[in-house]
């Protein structure tokens, strides 16, 4: 999607907040985290078309732990972190498909992760390809110790954009799914092939979880 106008970000945050609050939601909680408080900082990671629900979704049930998200440094990053502004979530500008070139992203979202912050990453972004994951996560939690926990999300009914991840925005009072995956955790040291077999699991994880509400 590429929208531009003065004050676009709180303007979608209102958006948001409406369709958010006609849901009719399902939550599946295998990570543990409703029963846990206080508890760890974990990675998110939750594919770019299903991003919209989860601002609200972490405002609604972990107001009291903060978060920042990894946005790209293009217009609609920072209309992505605008949003997230209005929900209480801090912004690193980079890209988790280039770590090596989003250095002081990385830096700042390990900062976050040890002063307590949930981190929201979404691994096939900025540009795709879609639902291929990213190196960024496992990077992540490699340098911090954190876990990396799916989050998907599944909607009964949805508007599909003509976007290069087929965006997907929820039908207000339809049904939604969530699911907090089990957390996974990396160890810090891999060989290449190592790396990779963690990837494909979590990218599999995500991939079983990317199928919307029969």
């Amino acid at each position: 999607m590429r929208i531009r106008f003065q004050h676009t970000g709180l303007v979608l945050s209102w958006l948001l907040r409406g369709i958010g609050a006609s849901l009719r939601y399902e939550v599946i909680d295998r990570a543990g985290l409703l029963k846990a408080q206080p508890r760890e900082a974990l990675i998110w990671v939750f594919w770019h078309n299903r991003m919209f629900l989860i601002p609200y979704l972490h405002q609604r049930w972990f107001p009291d732990i903060p978060g920042c998200i990894l946005s790209s440094p293009s217009g609609d990053g920072k209309i992505i972190a605008d949003v997230c502004e209005q929900f209480g979530l801090e912004a690193a500008r980079g890209s988790s498909s280039k770590p090596e070139k989003g250095m002081s992203a990385l830096i700042k979202l390990a900062e976050k992760v040890k002063a307590g912050y949930d981190i929201g990453i979404t691994p096939d972004g900025p540009r795709g390809p879609c639902y291929q994951l990213n190196p960024g996560p496992l990077k992540l939690a490699q340098l911090t110790g954190a876990r990396i926990m799916p989050a998907h999300v599944q909607y009964e009914s949805w508007w599909e954009f003509k976007t290069w991840d087929r965006f997907q925005l929820p039908k207000p009072f339809s049904k939604v799914r969530i699911i907090l995956d089990d957390p996974i955790s990396i160890p810090r040291r891999l060989d290449e092939a190592q790396f990779e077999r963690h990837r494909q699991q979590i990218e599999s994880v995500l991939r079983v979880g990317a199928i919307g509400l029969a």
